[in-house]
């Protein structure tokens, strides 16, 4: 996916924000968040209405020993609009390496 992505802060949450993400014709909602790669923590963070809604919950785990780009972009490219992605990373340099690929400035 060769597009141009900008975010913008929807809100903070637990270990990191919400995004409202645009990528071409895409728009999706990701949490980017410091935390261990658990499904526990992604039902903590996505409300229910999310899961109700019919749109898909999408997991990425980012981490700071592989390439972040490919990781955050390979998540967006199985999207469909209105659909949600919760990326876990597994530290500060990973999460602020994913900020950064989908444009986001916090």
């Amino acid at each position: 996916m060769d597009l141009m992505i900008s975010s913008q802060v929807i809100q903070t949450v637990k270990s990191g924000v919400l995004l409202a993400v645009v990528a071409g014709d895409l728009s999706v909602q990701a949490y980017v968040v410091i935390e261990p790669q658990d499904l526990h923590v992604v039902e903590d963070l996505v409300p229910p209405s999310a899961f109700e809604s019919g749109a898909q919950v999408h997991v990425g785990g980012v981490g700071a020993d592989e390439d972040i780009e490919d990781q955050v972009v390979r998540v967006l490219e199985n999207m469909d609009p209105d659909d949600v992605v919760v990326y876990l990373c597994d530290g500060a340099p990973s999460y602020a390496a994913a900020l950064a690929v989908l444009g986001a400035v916090v």
